[in-house]
């Protein structure tokens, strides 16, 4: 099959159509222009009637395009797989240990939190319990129920020649109830203040013959269990300051704590 450039006129030979693709197209080797194959074909009798003496020198050969392999893939880093998506974190023993802890702390929060609010409601419900009830019913009561008075204040010397200052009076129990803990601060106001916080029932009543160490042990000291002060009835108390200020100016003591006596124990006396 010949073809010839529309532009300038220069012919090809091409090869059998069955190594052509579709719709080729050829580019002129002297004008570079770009021309379809279809477009310039020749007829088949121009070709027969040509000169036998034509040159062909002008005729060209188009070469057959090689046939379109596919192309090969391109070597890629191989991509993640699904399974390598980000790992969820493993549990760890530490991490299972601080997330109880942090629980265990939250829940005791709240536990004490509905233990100071109802504590009516928790005594009444382990209050019937024989080993702790005993102490869960006690009721704490208003300290203005204990009345103090005959109070009174002196420097003594206690064994060792060692100055003291004590706060001697008596407590009278205003409460309807039988009351078995009363706790007395005393104060002494100088150029510095001390005070001291004792219980009823444990303090001595003279410590003329005592130590300094046997007196703040014995301020440490709580009543017996079965001590208690009935309704109308009255106790002493003693507050003693080991080392008191030289320039006193001022003793005070008062109640800052009354815990009634526990029910049964109410109910056997």
């Amino acid at each position: 099959m010949m073809v010839s450039c529309p532009r300038c006129g220069t012919r090809y030979r091409l090869p059998p159509r069955s190594q052509l693709g579709s719709d080729p197209t050829y580019r002129c080797i002297r004008c570079r222009h770009v021309f379809a194959a279809d477009a310039a074909a020749e007829a088949p009798a121009l070709e027969a009637d040509a000169a036998p003496d034509e040159d062909d020198d002008d005729i060209f050969t188009f070469e057959a395009p090689p046939p379109d392999d596919p192309p090969e893939p391109e070597e890629t880093p191989p991509r993640r797989r699904a399974a390598e998506a980000p790992r969820k974190p493993m549990k760890t023993p530490a991490r299972f240990a601080l997330r109880t802890l942090i629980g265990v702390t939250f829940l005791y929060a709240l536990l004490s939190v509905y233990l100071r609010t109802h504590q009516d409601a928790v005594r009444a419900v382990f209050g019937r319990l024989p080993m702790i009830g005993t102490s869960l019913a006690e009721k704490r009561l208003d300290p203005s129920t204990v009345q103090l008075a005959n109070v009174r204040g002196s420097y003594q010397r206690v064994k060792g020649d060692h100055l003291v200052f004590v706060i001697a009076g008596t407590a009278i129990n205003n409460a309807p109830v039988p009351v078995r803990a009363i706790q007395i601060e005393g104060r002494v106001i100088g150029a510095e203040e001390q005070h001291q916080v004792v219980f009823c029932g444990a303090a001595p009543r003279d410590v003329q013959d005592l130590s300094v160490r046997e007196i703040a042990l014995l301020q440490t000291l709580e009543p017996p269990k079965d001590w208690s002060v009935a309704p109308g009835e009255q106790t002493s108390f003693l507050v003693v300051f080991v080392g008191p200020p030289a320039e006193l100016r001022e003793f005070v003591a008062e109640v800052v704590a009354v815990q009634g006596q526990a029910r049964r124990h109410a109910e056997q006396i």
